[in-house]
C-alpha cells in the first residue's frame, strides 16, 4: 500500500491521517461508487454510507450528504474504485461547509484499514 492516496489540489491525504480518523467516534467512511460498482465489489469489512458521485454529477451526493453526515466537523473518510470521484466528492463536501474531509482514494488504497 502507498503511503499517500489519491489526491485533487488540496495537499495529500497521508495514511496516517486515514488511520487517525478512522479512531474517531463518529467518523463516517463515504463510498462513492456506482450500483453497479457495489454490486461488482461489495466491502463487509467496514461499515460505511453510500451516496454516488460521478465525475460530472454528484447531485445524489449533495441530495443525501445532510442525512448521511449531519454533523459537518465529524471526520469523513471518501473512496470510490479508482480515486477520481473522491476527490470530486472531497471537493464538493468542503464546498458544502464539511471541514474534516479526507480522500482515501480508490478500493486499492483502502484494503487493510
Amino acid at each position: 500500500m502507498a503511503t499517500t492516496t489519491t489526491t485533487t489540489t488540496t495537499s495529500p491525504t497521508t495514511l496516517d491521517q486515514i488511520k487517525s480518523a478512522l479512531k474517531h467516534p463518529e467518523v463516517i467512511i463515504l463510498d462513492v461508487r456506482t450500483k453497479e460498482e457495489l454490486d461488482e465489489a461489495p466491502l463487509a469489512s467496514k461499515p460505511f454510507k453510500h451516496a454516488s458521485c460521478h465525475l460530472d454529477d454528484c447531485s445524489e451526493l449533495m441530495s443525501k450528504a445532510a442525512e448521511l453526515m449531519p454533523n459537518k466537523e465529524a471526520p469523513i473518510i471518501v473512496f470510490c474504485r479508482s480515486g477520481r470521484r473522491a476527490g470530486k466528492a472531497k471537493e464538493m463536501l468542503e464546498g458544502m461547509g464539511y471541514t474534516k474531509v479526507l480522500n482515501a482514494g480508490g478500493l486499492g488504497d483502502i484494503e487493510g484499514l
